[in-house]
């Protein structure tokens, strides 16, 4: 009688145990299975209970100990297995907890939870076979069991096989209609289909059915971010939030959202608070940096990146953009060595590929970024920006043919891509088909009307064209957007120079040096104004600007030298062009000059040696032939001179002054008639010659017909009555 009452006692605290542990009044529950033991030292349910308890307090060393203490007093006990199982994978010791289920499983076949959880463990391990078998296995002996098709959905999810996946969630809501989570998985699923509408949709009816669920608010954030809609992210981002203030991801893509938007302090601020939460969170620091770097605060974007490799070390996108940030204070080695880690780490990173490419490019080094950009487009075929990149690689080494082709395929991935249509255009404006290039600069001002650039480049092209006044109003076009573009006032004192409109012409080069004193090429250009106004000083002066600053600007010596030469100081002008040739032996232009320039020293000789300079760089050049013919007739080399004439005549013949020299190198020669046809030819060509009227009345004088001298001479003063 006393043995059975103490087992009964020893029952009833097991019983009242349990029932306070299913309360939740876990140290009531450990007191009466305690109470149960000092009864009964063998009662293998009473420790497997106070384990249960234990683990449910957190204490799951204690739960480890009496499960183990169950299972000597009855190696068969499934559910102690059970338990052990869920107190190691609660521990993290996968291995241990999916052993100790299959030990309950092959003690009781049909326990339905074992199979569950070894699932869970096998899908916390990646296994996600086993995991969808156990799932499975689970469900053949509890086809009502809305968690085992839920988490099963989950490890289909995860495999990619997003239907299957889809099917177990609608399974689950049909056991469980309110089966919030259900609802969230569905939408995960959904979501990662990219049918954002499905995901949207289940998110909120997993908010009806659990108004707190912070995560589906997450998710549902996230859903609309990837719709575009930033500002539905960033309320939903801010629910989650005021339910879970503690919620790192939230705030990390809260910050996002604001980045995406532009808000630069926010995103920084929400990114800050996802870092006091969790300061391990690479991904945090990784999209703070962004945030500097877009800021400008290179130094800051610098520092984050680097803690977010401190952190994860293998962070291949944290490298990467770092590299970015390098590459943007100039300090492109540091900038190179970041993006080949980035490429050790994810040889697939088109990403890094590019942007060392580019680093290569700012380096000079046009066939490593060539090579790199080929690399992106081997694992990106649709990146246009490497395209383009490529393509201005390939500009840069003059092959204008592989830019063009280049900058078509930009296009054709995106036709909106204004940027290509600009650097296309200026391939073309190099290649001299200037149409094309204006077409290109007009399709890149449609995408992007503020483009500076754009309307400075079409205007460069009608200037070329000598369309002047289209010229002008591009430039002044993109002088209204971008008031400080020096670039854009030099094309336009181009333009108002080459019109005859010299004071708008040497203004607008003036503006261009207050925003760029060191703009060689402008002071060039006030300086070829000033000289085509008759201000010689003022030109000399500023060609010597031009030289100060770049003291290999050949064309500057060579200015120079003409305004010397055009003030009678021929020593000083031909000093000048000898710089300029030492600095380019192939400047036919500076030849032709320093041989003018020798020739109205009397120094001939010197004179055809220049001539025929340039005509050795261009042996099409007429103005050589006819200034070397002028100097082999002041030496009296007639038959040279007359040579020459006739080479430049072939090449031009609409050459009024060669038609002249000829003439009076034939009337030199005594041969009347042919001077007079070459006058004849002259001024068909030119009738304003009124050296050539005087020469061709000094003929026919020689000839004795004094009316046609008398007419010519007439003809002569007519065009220059102080010609005497």
């Amino acid at each position: 009688m006393s043995g059975k009452k103490v087992s009964l006692t020893a029952e009833a605290y097991n019983n009242r145990g349990w029932a306070y542990a299913q309360k939740g009044d876990l140290d009531s529950a450990i007191a009466d299975f305690n109470e149960a033991l000092k009864i009964n030292p063998k009662f293998a349910e009473a420790y497997t209970g106070r384990g249960v308890a234990y683990a449910n307090k957190g204490d799951l060393d204690s739960a480890i100990a009496d499960f183990n203490e169950a299972l000597k007093i009855n190696p068969k006990f499934a559910e102690a297995y059970y338990s052990l199982g869920n107190a190691y994978a609660n521990k993290g010791d996968l291995d241990r907890a999916i052993a100790d289920f299959t030990e309950a499983l092959k003690i009781n076949p049909k326990y339905a939870d074992a199979y569950y959880n070894r699932g869970l463990a096998y899908a916390n391990k990646g296994d996600l076979d086993r995991a969808i078998a156990d799932y499975t296995e689970a469900l053949k002996i509890n086809p009502k069991d809305a968690e085992a098709y839920n988490n099963r959905g989950a490890a289909y999810k995860n495999k990619g096989d997003l239907d299957s996946a889809i099917a177990d969630y609608n399974e689950a809501l049909k056991i469980n209609p309110k089966y919030a989570e259900a609802y969230y998985s569905l939408g995960n699923a959904y979501a990662k289909k990219g049918d954002l509408d499905s995901a949207i949709a289940d998110y909120n009816e997993a908010l009806k059915i659990n108004p707190k669920f912070a995560e589906a608010y997450y998710s549902l954030g996230n859903a609309y971010a990837n719709k575009g809609d930033l500002d539905r992210a960033i309320a939903d981002y801010t629910e989650a939030l005021k339910i879970n203030p503690k919620f790192a991801e939230a705030y990390y893509s809260l910050g996002n959202a604001y980045a995406d938007k532009g808000d630069l302090d926010s995103a920084i601020a929400d990114y800050n608070e996802a870092l006091k939460i969790n300061p391990k969170y690479a991904d945090a620091y990784n999209n703070r940096g962004l945030a500097y770097a877009n800021k400008g605060d290179l130094d800051s974007a610098i520092a984050d990146f680097t803690e977010a490799l401190k952190i994860n070390p293998k962070y291949a996108y944290a490298y990467n953009n770092r590299g970015s940030a390098y590459s943007d204070k100039g300090d492109l080695d540091r900038a190179i060595a970041d993006f080949t880690e980035a490429l050790k780490i994810n040889p697939k990173l088109a990403e890094a590929y590019y942007n060392r490419g580019k680093a290569y490019a700012k380096k000079g080094d046009l066939d490593r970024a060539i090579a790199d950009y080929t690399e992106a487009l081997k694992i990106n075929p649709k990146f246009a920006y490497a395209y383009n990149n490529r393509g201005l690689a390939y500009a840069n080494k003059g092959d204008l043919d592989r830019a063009i082709a280049d900058f078509n395929e930009a296009l054709k991935i995106n036709p909106k891509f204004a940027e290509a249509y600009y650097n296309r255009g200026k391939a073309y404006a190099k290649k001299g088909d200037l149409d094309r290039a204006i077409a290109d600069y007009t399709e890149a001002l449609k995408i992007n009307p503020q483009s500076a650039g754009a309307y400075t480049g079409r205007g460069l092209a009608y200037y070329k064209k000598g369309d002047l006044d289209r010229a002008i109003a591009d430039f002044t076009e993109a002088l209204k957007i971008n008031p400080k573009f020096a670039y854009a006032y030099t094309g336009r004192g181009l333009a108002y120079a080459q019109k005859g409109d010299l004071d708008r012409a040497i203004a607008d080069f003036t503006e261009a040096l207050k925003i760029n004193p060191k703009d060689a090429e402008a002071y060039n250009n006030r300086g070829v104004a000033y000289a085509d106004k008759g201000d010689l000083d003022s030109a000399i002066a500023d060609y010597t600007e031009a030289m100060k600053i770049n003291p290999k600007d050949a064309g500057a010596y060579n200015n120079r030298g003409l305004a010397y030469a055009n003030k009678g100081d021929l020593d000083r002008a031909i000093a000048d062009y000898n710089e300029a040739l030492k600095i380019n032996p192939k400047l036919a232009e500076v030849y032709n000059n320093r041989g003018l320039a020798y020739a109205n020293k009397g120094d001939l000789d010197r004179a055809i040696a220049d001539y025929t300079e340039v005509l050795k760089i261009n042996p099409k050049d007429a103005e050589a032939y006819n200034n070397r013919g002028v100097a082999y007739a002041d030496k009296g080399d007639l038959d040279s001179a007359i040579a020459d004439y006739n080479e430049a005549l072939k090449i031009n013949p609409k050459y009024a002054e060669a038609y002249g020299n000829r003439g009076w190198a034939y009337d030199k020669k005594g041969d009347l008639d042919r001077a007079i046809a070459d006058y004849t030819e002259a001024l068909k060509i030119n009738p304003k010659l009124a050296e050539v009227y005087n020469n061709r009345g000094l003929a026919y004088a020689n000839k004795g017909d004094l009316d046609r001298a008398i007419a010519d001479y007439n003809e002569a003063l007519k065009i220059n009555p102080k010609d005497a």
